[in-house]
């Protein structure tokens, strides 16, 4: 028991650096997965300072959090800060010398080898996952390592520190807990505002649209009535009536332009229908098709079968046929976009990736903000309202880009068989 003050110290050790850094240098979850992140520097040194004040309840065998820093670097950081970690405790180690499990080279090897392992294999899925399965992976991965340090200390005939170190686990397994909650709760929060105040602004943006758009419709279609009554008339010029058609070829544009602000005013489904989803993004991949011919950009799809989600079709096909278009024009001549369909871990993923001049993560942050576009000609309204009507149908649009490397939309759905 005289050891319990020691064991609240590695506590303090682990939760402290992580209150602060959620409080002070939070970063979004793109900029943390780098190797250069505030997040793997803390982590590194919640390392170091884990390892240089261990307990000891016989010379030679040090108890510590070490476990903490590395499964967190893995599944919140990466793969690469995930490794780095994971070989500066070997060196770190070496170099504090000792006799226990941790300076058995051979176990301490397969041990981390293990649970580096699976934290490789897990942390493509980890993110899916509630807050509920989280909490048992990181749970089932610290219960290994507790498994293997047990069965040392029952071979090495020390099996006098195993009250005590089932003791120190309980509270290292709480602290890995509390620090999955810490960053998933404040991540969840961040979510929430982000969608919060992007909600804020569809709502102004699409009262001020609707009236403007409703005043500026009536008179474009007055005249364009008049035009084209001028253009079937027989004593109008041949000059004249290409001048009326170039005036009617503006007019139809201006009127998408009008039909987008309005969509943005229009109330989110209500109620969604069963809909089969390969078929209609194989339907929107052939309608965009003959765009792209005319833009030179080859199209590639990989659709999985017999995936059904609930939504609006003709909604859906918006969402796709815009981010499409967007992609083929984000691209130069004999660019390539790819369209996946795929089913995994209960969510149905589609995919629209381009090769074309991508984006800086400034742009990222702004897309889908309204009047915000990366376009010359563009008015920022189509990707606005492709977030908008996504959140309808209760799923979620996310963005990776890399300037110079391309983009890649991603939509994930709620599944249903």
């Amino acid at each position: 028991m005289n050891d319990i003050p020691h064991v609240l110290d590695q506590v303090l050790i682990v939760l402290f650096p992580i209150l602060i850094y959620q409080l002070f240098f939070n970063e979004s979850d793109l900029k943390r997965r780098k190797p250069y992140s505030k997040l793997s520097l803390l982590l590194l040194i919640m390392l170091c300072l884990t390892m240089s004040f261990p307990i000891e309840i016989e010379e030679g065998y040090p108890y510590d959090f070490r476990f903490i820093p590395i499964i967190i670097s893995f599944i919140y950081v990466g793969v690469i800060p995930g490794l780095i970690i994971t070989t500066v405790s070997f060196i770190y180690r070496a170099y504090l010398g000792g006799d226990g499990i941790d300076n058995n080279f051979f176990d301490f090897t397969f041990l981390l080898t293990l649970i580096t392992t699976l934290l490789v294999l897990l942390m493509q899925w980890y993110r899916l996952f509630t807050l509920r399965n989280k909490a048992f992976v990181v749970s089932f991965l610290f219960l290994i390592t507790v498994i293997h340090i047990m069965l040392y200390l029952y071979k090495s005939h020390r099996t006098e520190q195993l009250t005590f170190m089932i003791i120190f686990f309980i509270g290292a397994w709480i602290s890995l807990l509390m620090v999955v909650f810490i960053i998933d709760y404040v991540d969840k929060h961040q979510q929430i505002q982000q969608e919060l105040q992007r909600a804020d602004k569809l709502n102004v943006i699409s009262q001020l649209a609707a009236s403007v758009a409703h005043e500026i419709r009536n008179p474009l279609t007055t005249v364009q009535g008049f035009l084209q009554l001028m253009s079937i008339e027989p004593q109008v010029h041949s000059n004249h009536k290409k001048y009326i058609d170039i005036s009617l070829k503006e007019l139809n544009d201006a009127q998408s332009i009008i039909n987008d602000y309005l969509s943005l005013a229009k109330p989110q489904t209500e109620e969604l229908s069963s809909i089969n989803l390969s078929a209609e993004v194989k339907n929107a991949v052939s309608l965009i098709n003959s765009y792209s011919n005319i833009k030179g950009i080859r199209i590639e799809s990989s659709i999985q079968e017999l995936l059904h989600m609930n939504g609006n079709r003709a909604e859906l096909k918006q969402i796709l046929v815009n981010i499409m278009k967007n992609g083929i024009e984000a691209m130069k001549e004999n660019g390539l976009l790819t369209v996946r369909l795929y089913s995994n871990l209960g969510e149905i993923f589609i995919e629209i990736i381009d090769t074309g001049m991508g984006m800086t993560k400034e742009q990222i942050h702004k897309v889908g903000t309204p009047f915000y576009s990366t376009k010359d000609k563009g008015t920022g309204v189509g990707l606005t309202i492709s977030y908008q009507l996504v959140q309808s149908m209760k799923g979620k649009l996310e963005i990776e880009s890399e300037r110079g490397k391309g983009t890649k939309f991603t939509i994930r759905f709620p599944c249903y068989s």
